[in-house]
């Protein structure tokens, strides 16, 4: 009941406010915030549902998936009463997070006009080349769902509006936990990224050590399971989350990374489906290896080698 009515309160104002719709002055209640930037939301699906339509490349929403968080939490921070504090840190760590994973995309060629995910032509291969249901999927699976989920990884900072917002022990350590996971999955996109160098140096697989004869990274990270990349993007958002949750515990902040959490183990089937048809070895590598958290027998295994 008070959701209802925090709600239609908040949205009552917006119709009877229109400018203030596209460009508020300030804020206190997660509600009308949200009313706030779901203008962005449609901006970004309307823009990537075109230029996948002119293009033909079906990966714009990667195009803006570092970008759109960053924004929203400089948004949440302008656009709300309180903004130092936590806020100001929150901000922060999403900014460096954002910024990492721009120059990421940047290096891989993601903003390039043929810059699209290599998924995403065995996806197309699933619908036979029906396009009216390819679009279809894109449109609602990709392009809307996708975009609102990035707005929902920073509901954690909508939940602490009208909260106390100095900082404490936990939250600093809680912002240190987050960006050492940035770290650590830079580290992993960097092995992969010298192992990729590594293999397509040699003239085919089956060539150079062992790792590039099986045509797959498996040292570094990747050694401790199959995916350390997805496993830190996973838990920073899930620690993002744990914030709110330390203070308020307001439940409703999980929806960022639960869904998250959906997204990229349904991504990580995908990946290795792929992997494992061009790979012969993949297989045995799926069974020695787990795909996102490694057992304390195998970790201290690794060390002993």
């Amino acid at each position: 009941a008070e959701f209802l009515s925090l709600f239609s309160s908040s949205l009552c104002f917006w119709l009877t406010n229109p400018i203030t719709f596209v460009l508020p002055t300030t804020l206190s209640s997660p509600w009308t915030v949200y009313l706030a930037l779901s203008w962005t939301i449609l901006a970004s699906a309307i823009f990537c549902w075109i230029m996948s339509l002119l293009t033909g490349n079906l990966s714009q929403i990667d195009r803006l998936w570092s970008v759109l968080p960053p924004l929203y939490s400089l948004l949440i921070t302008i656009l709300t009463e309180d903004k130092g504090g936590l806020n100001a840190v929150l901000s922060l760590v999403t900014v460096i997070w954002g910024s990492r994973l721009t120059l990421q995309f940047v290096w891989k060629g993601g903003y390039t006009l043929e810059g699209e995910d290599y998924r995403w032509a065995y996806v197309k291969d699933v619908f036979g080349g029906n396009k009216l249901v390819l679009h279809i999927f894109n449109l609602f699976f990709v392009v809307i769902y996708q975009s609102i989920l990035l707005l929902l990884l920073v509901t954690p900072q909508l939940a602490l509006i009208g909260e106390d917002m100095a900082l404490t022990t936990l939250d600093t350590i809680l912002a240190g936990i987050f960006l050492f996971l940035v770290a650590m999955e830079t580290l992993a996109d960097c092995q992969q990224q010298a192992f990729q160098r590594r293999k397509y140096s040699s003239n085919q697989v089956g060539e150079g050590d062992g790792e590039v004869r099986d045509g797959f990274v498996q040292s570094g990270l990747w050694a401790y399971c199959r995916h350390p990349n997805f496993l830190c993007e996973i838990l920073i958002w899930w620690v993002f989350a744990m914030i709110p949750l330390s203070r308020v515990g307001c439940g409703w902040s999980l929806v960022g990374a639960v869904n998250l959490t959906g997204l990229f183990t349904g991504s990580q089937d995908l990946t290795e489906q792929i992997s494992a048809s061009k790979y012969p070895e993949y297989r045995r590598y799926q069974e020695t290896v787990p795909a996102f958290i490694p057992s304390v027998r195998m970790m201290t295994i690794k060390r002993r080698d």
